[in-house]
């Protein structure tokens, strides 16, 4: 009896070798469309796994290992694979099999914020792929060290490695690949700050996420649109976008696209016209259903910012300082902050400050502006040593080089076929039409190099609604005037304006109307400046202007003479607006004297006292200048 029995384990242990050698096609493909059933018709083996094969033991530890990461249960994934990885000691001799299970490891490592060990998992498989001459896994274990590279401001190396990656990808029919090269290009655009690039790069990887039949990576790059539309402010077509994303996901449910789905909503209601705080606050809490089922890293910040925001818009001002509170502990970690999170750490101190004014605790608000301003200057900074116009000139650098390699192929190829059917004198002729053409196309190139440059300049520079300069070339400008005004020991005047009840504006009419109001402020503004005088927006209803040369008494009178236009216009008749209101205008002056002021002094200082006198004439009633 005992032998009997053996003989029938055997023999179900030999049937079930057999069906899931035939069932592991039919698994990977379920993967794609029904995460759920396919873990489900997975474990069916996992009581047979002893008798299996080391080699289909592993496959069978790596399909478990994705279904993990799908579901975003990245913890129980590394545990998987993990597993898997023992495995492979076992074999006499090296499988592709492991750089699979490596990079799926390096997923989820990444996705619970070690980019460290995420980064070895990724190379260690990377140059197993190599050795297999693998070219699919080739350009997965680029587009995978691309994503870690544009995560940890490396954007020059991102753009190299996604590059060669895009290369790979287009010389094969892998439309899963393709997708994927095109989901992380789009990504890296989005970071150096190039949306519509984005935009395209999102749009050609969920052409061919539909095409290849991966239903989740498909909802994926629909959600990379969605969150593309926002960047833009299309706040409706974001809409579109995540509710489709909802509607196709009908028995994925994956909780990772539900959950940035449902935050996505949140955001657009919010800053649409008219906005729906409501609906803003509801979406916010399907969001959070699915928080729980996340173990990416920054989930909870991520969460908490969007519930700060809501509670802002509600005025819900002391539960929103609660959400702002989480956000505070997070970020405090004993960690390298990666350059999205020092953004945030900013935007965070900011909002922060609006509570504490509408609250009217204004010395406080005032304190968090100070540290906002020296935050702002640490990100300016890091933005000039990371030089991101440099890299977007050097990604059309790369693109136009890789465009010159298509052009030098066509050419060789027309060269052979030349040579078999005409002669020298024929060949010689040919190739000087074709040089002259190349030439030509090189030429064309090098114009339309010269134009984005020209764009670029003028979008890193240039406040794209107003048409004066922007934060960052403000800064720049008037660091170099101020050390020309210390230099020649002449005097130097800054003055911070803030278009009073600018809010209140977009609430009743709309936010393409506030959006004039600016428009026209700045036009008042350059009008009423001198030709020394530099005029910037340092963002939302915030002005700036540096004026040198210009003693505070000057600076006082150039104030009052802009705030009185700007509250005796005629705005009802300039804005075609029945209702009829006004616009005030609260400033704030700091001078540096030649003669008085300290020689330690630097322009940020100089921008504190202002912003200082700037919430002192809010806090005193707004529509005034106050100097001292």
């Amino acid at each position: 009896m005992l032998f009997t029995f053996a003989s029938i384990s055997f023999a179900e242990q030999s049937a079930n070798l057999t069906e899931f050698n035939s069932d592991i096609e039919k698994i990977e493909k379920l993967i794609d469309s029904d995460v759920g059933l396919a873990h489900q018709q997975l474990l069916v083996y996992q009581k047979y796994l002893e008798g299996f094969t080391v080699k289909q033991r592993i496959i069978y530890h790596n399909l478990l290992t994705e279904i993990h990461v799908l579901k975003a249960k990245y913890h129980l994934a590394k545990t998987t694979a993990n597993k898997g990885l023992s495995l492979t000691k076992q074999l006499s001799s090296p499988s592709i099999l492991i750089t699979e299970i490596l990079y799926n490891r390096g997923f989820a490592y990444e996705s619970t914020g070690d980019l460290k060990l995420a980064t070895q998992d990724y190379e260690s498989g990377l140059e197993i792929a190599e050795s297999f001459h693998d070219k699919v896994l080739i350009a997965t274990g680029l587009i995978n060290l691309g994503a870690i590279y544009y995560q940890t401001d490396r954007y020059e190396s991102s753009l190299t490695v996604l590059n060669d990656a895009y290369n790979i990808a287009m010389q094969t029919t892998d439309k899963e690949l393709k997708g994927a090269v095109n989901s992380e290009l789009g990504i890296l655009y989005s970071y150096i700050g190039s949306s519509d690039q984005a935009k395209n790069y999102y749009q050609q990887a969920y052409g061919h996420y539909k095409k290849a039949g991966k239903t989740i990576l498909s909802l994926n790059a629909m959600v990379n649109i969605g969150s593309n539309h926002l960047e833009n402010e299309n706040y409706e077509q974001a809409i579109v976008a995540f509710k489709t994303v909802l509607k196709e996901s009908d028995g994925v449910r994956q909780n990772e696209i539900m959950y940035n789905s449902y935050s996505g909503l949140v955001w657009a209601n919010l800053k649409k016209e008219p906005a729906n705080h409501k609906a803003s606050y509801q979406y916010l809490l399907r969001a959070k259903e699915y928080v729980s089922g996340i173990e990416r890293h920054d989930i909870e910040l991520s969460f908490a910012t969007n519930e700060a925001h809501v509670l802002y818009k509600l005025k819900r001002f002391n539960e929103a300082l609660v959400s702002i509170a989480k956000i505070e502990n997070i970020l405090a970690k004993p960690q390298s902050l990666m350059s999205t999170e020092r953004y945030l750490q900013t935007h965070i101190v900011h909002l922060k400050a609006k509570v504490f004014f509408e609250l009217g605790y204004f010395q406080q608000a005032y304190q968090l502006q100070e540290k906002r301003l020296s935050l702002t200057k640490i990100l300016l900074d890091r933005e000039h040593t990371h030089k991101i116009a440099e890299v977007r000139l050097a990604l059309e650098a790369t693109q136009a080089d890789i465009h010159k390699k298509v052009l030098e192929n066509k050419r060789s190829l027309q060269e052979v076929e030349l040579k078999e059917v005409e002669n020298q004198q024929q060949q010689q002729r040919y190739h000087v039409i074709i040089v002259s053409l190349v030439a030509l196309i090189f030429a064309w190139m090098l114009v339309k190099l010269a134009q984005g440059q020209r764009r670029l300049y003028k979008a890193v520079s240039i406040d794209m609604l107003t048409g004066v300069a922007n934060h960052r070339s403000m800064i720049k400008l008037g660091t170099q005037l101020f050390n020309h005004a210390k230099l020649k020991k002449i005097d130097f005047s800054v003055l911070l304006i803030d278009v009073d009840n600018l809010k209140n504006i977009n609430d009743e009419f709309g936010h393409e109307v506030g959006d004039r109001v600016l428009q026209h402020i700045a036009r008042m503004g350059m009008h009423a400046m001198r030709k020394t005088d530099v005029l910037g927006r340092c963002e939302g209803e915030e002005f700036m202007v540096f004026v040198p040369n210009t003693p505070l008494a000057q600076a006082v009178s150039i104030a009052e003479r802009l705030r009185a236009s700007v509250k005796h216009f005629e705005w009802q008749s300039e804005l075609s607006i029945k209702q009829s209101f006004s616009i005030t205008l609260s400033i704030g002056i700091a001078c540096y004297c030649s003669k008085t002021s300290k020689s330690t002094m630097d322009l940020l200082s100089l921008m504190r006292d202002a912003d200082s006198r700037l919430y002192q004439a809010k806090s005193q009633g707004r529509d005034r200048v106050i100097s001292l």
